[in-house]
């Protein structure tokens, strides 16, 4: 009799003494996630991308309010995201977050940093008056032709035409006329929310993803211009060309020529202007192509 009842009461003892490590070890039986993020320090107008990699079920997340949209990458295993900070985008301290069924919520927070852009002039040349340009009108123009492409680029279609990192739109990359800085003429400035890159006249100018074309039009300012939709509300832009080789509503993979480079529109010499739209925001292009070549 004694023995039994020493054989319960060790039993009890011993259940009393281990069923709450059972509950602790439970409660912190959730994995870490594993996730890539590109950068937690950055500047208004940069790139941000997350990579969530070895997942199979869908993944949900977001940088502060904004929502991200995730896509799966070439292999088929890692969900991708693409987010930016818009050029006026309020310096501070934004928490990133991060949902992986199965797994424990991951958290991280990106700081954004104000960014000084460079000013310079304004030109008109003699041959742009001889055609009708003036500082009034550029400014006036290129107004009206931002709210025709604003149409375009504010509609976000719900699935992604890309799998891979963006390339550049040209063989060779010199920038001539970088993102962001603001050109004035006495009381007219304007903002340079592209970047020119150098280019010879008939240079090929090369699809920088997967994509559909949606915009193939002659334009006073911005000359002949391209827009191709990536999907998710990417977009990248391709202005000044001297001729079209793609239709509005191709279908276009990465690399096909879409047309040649020129002088067409408010244009002092031969190059690309070449922007990238990201839900609205305009990124630097060219740090936009680097981040998503970072780990994809």
């Amino acid at each position: 009799m004694f023995c039994k009842f020493s054989l319960i009461l060790i039993f009890i003892i011993a259940g009393a003494i281990l069923f709450p490590c059972y509950i602790a070890n439970a409660s912190n039986s959730l994995l870490n996630p594993d996730v890539f993020v590109s950068s937690d320090n950055l500047s208004q107008a940069d790139t941000l991308l997350v990579a969530v990699k070895n997942e199979t079920k869908e993944i949900t997340g977001s940088l502060g309010s904004v929502k991200l949209r995730f896509f799966r990458n070439d292999n088929d295993k890692d969900w991708v995201a693409i987010t930016g900070m818009t050029i006026d985008k309020k310096p501070g301290r934004y928490k990133l977050s991060i949902n992986v069924p199965g797994k424990a919520p991951f958290e991280k927070y990106i700081t954004v940093s104000k960014q000084n852009f460079t000013v310079t002039a304004l030109t008109v040349t003699p041959e742009l008056y001889e055609k009708g340009y003036t500082v009034a009108n550029i400014i006036a123009k290129t107004g009206e032709e931002n709210k025709t492409l604003s149409k375009i680029l504010n509609v976000i279609t719900p699935k992604s035409y890309i799998s891979k990192p963006f390339i550049y739109p040209l063989s060779e990359i010199k920038d001539v006329g970088s993102f962001g800085n603001i050109r004035k003429s006495k009381s007219y400035q304007i903002q340079h929310l592209g970047v020119d890159l150098s280019a010879s006249l008939n240079t090929p100018v090369y699809s920088a993803n997967d994509g559909k074309v949606v915009f193939v039009k002659s334009m006073q300012d911005y000359g002949n211009t391209i827009v191709v939709d990536h999907g998710l509300g990417v977009y990248s832009l391709y202005l000044h060309l001297n001729s079209f080789n793609v239709k509005k509503g191709q279908s276009v993979k990465q690399g096909d020529v879409l047309g040649l480079s020129g002088n067409t529109g408010y244009s002092i010499g031969p190059h690309l202007h070449f922007s990238i739209k990201v839900r609205g925001a305009s990124l630097d292009p060219l740090k936009f192509i680097n981040t998503t070549q970072s780990e994809w």
